[in-house]
């Protein structure tokens, strides 16, 4: 670390090595592991696997020494693999305040501390021998490590709530795509509603499997299949990757002249509600185009889709699991890479009344629109938790 570095009043400077008690290297390798028992199994990676023994107890670090700097904390019994460097703190350091401080240096240590042809691994004597800054008063350093712990606590509640909705969007998408809701409300099922035989199977009676293209129609955006040059000043081309779930287009996008844009403005126009489908390279995964400011361009690799009507419910069925099994298997019956015009049209697809589709659409938004506040939510907890990390443990923000 930098001699220049300002020091608090009441903090010191020391080494890592000074400041940890090392713990015996683990007999268990990765592959041996049996990812089974009641103890947390630590490995150089990022997922923590599970272990029939245990090797130690209480608080612990763990990093990874092979591949890239990863650093975990872990209270209570525990193992960990032959690639893991496992340490405990002595008496005068907390080990949640060393534990966020090697997160803070994580990046340093991966550049710095880690070497070596092909795999590169962690120096740990070199490691040792780093000097941070820290307070010298344990309570003022189990104090940032409680505010750093309530930031991560915050993240991993919201990545919770995001994954229980997305669990649930998914549940619905299922029950609302293939048996919708009816009059009072209630899902539709054979032991309550009347249901027929189709080409997709068991579909309420009220609805149709009809072709793709009596509901929309498909634009090729660059029928010439020519993907224009590249500019550097220049307007998004884009494609299925280039959409985010907010509608974000991606600042790295390619980019592309006026006269890709003038070109495709005289054969269409993007409307509210419109789709891109994968045809070459991505196949599927459907996006809604955004409705923005910004001029941009469709990319060669997708086709557009301009919907009759319900434009939300048709995303959302292209986007069901029956149009997913309708995509692969007309992939895999040729040796042709690609998803072109006639497929795309040719997809059946579910048709309840124009208002039960709009409901439908409602109900599957409403939880997207919640999946979109917690990420929202997630991202300045996440913004937060890296401004504090940096403010508490290099001293500039005092507890």
């Amino acid at each position: 670390m930098a001699k220049e570095i300002n020091i608090p009043n009441g903090w010191c400077r020391r080494t890592i090595g000074d400041c940890i008690v090392e713990r015996k290297k683990s007999p268990i390798k990765v592959d041996d592991a049996a990812n089974f028992g009641p103890y947390p199994f630590f490995t150089s990676g990022e997922n923590v696997l599970m272990h029939t023994d245990k090797l130690v107890d209480g608080e612990n670090i763990f990093l990874a020494t092979g591949g890239v700097a990863n650093v975990k904390y872990f209270n209570g019994d525990a193992a960990y693999s032959t690639d893991t460097y496992s340490i405990k703190t002595k008496e005068d350091i907390d080990t949640k305040f060393l534990y966020y401080a090697l997160s803070y240096l994580k990046e340093f240590i991966n550049i710095n501390y880690f070497q070596g042809s092909g795999l590169k691994h962690l120096q740990k004597r070199d490691l040792k021998k780093h000097e941070f800054i820290l307070p010298k008063s344990i309570d003022e350093q189990r104090k940032i490590a409680a505010v750093l712990t309530q930031a991560d606590d915050a993240i991993s509640k919201t990545e919770a709530t995001i994954a229980k909705y997305e669990t649930v969007k998914t549940g619905m998408m299922q029950d609302l795509l293939t048996r919708g809701i009816d009059e009072h409300g209630r899902i539709r099922s054979e032991a309550t509603h009347k249901f027929k035989d189709s080409p997709l199977g068991r579909i309420p009676e009220e609805w149709e499997c009809v072709l793709l293209s009596t509901l929309m129609d498909a634009i090729d955006a660059q029928p010439d299949h020519r993907t224009p040059a590249a500019v550097e000043e220049g307007f998004p081309y884009v494609g299925i990757s280039d959409i985010d779930e907010f509608g974000n287009i991606s600042e790295k996008c390619r980019r592309v002249g006026w006269n890709v844009i003038e070109k495709q403005h005289k054969a269409f126009q993007i409307e509210d509600g419109n789709i891109i489908f994968g045809k070459i390279g991505t196949i599927g995964k459907p996006k809604l185009l955004p409705i923005i400011d910004t001029p941009y361009a469709i990319s060669a690799n997708v086709i557009v889709i301009k919907p009759h009507s319900c434009a939300k419910y048709l995303y959302y069925a292209l986007n069901s699991s029956y149009v997913s099994k309708e995509v692969d298997m007309a992939i895999h019956s040729t040796s042709q890479p690609a998803f072109g015009m006639e497929k795309i049209r040719n997809l059946e697809v579910l048709k309840p009344s124009i208002g039960e589709r709009n409901l439908i659409a409602e109900i599957i938004t409403s939880i997207d629109d919640t999946i979109k506040r917690e990420t929202v939510e997630l991202e300045k907890n996440i913004e937060l938790s890296i401004g504090l990390l940096h403010d508490l443990i290099t001293g500039s923000v005092r507890v």
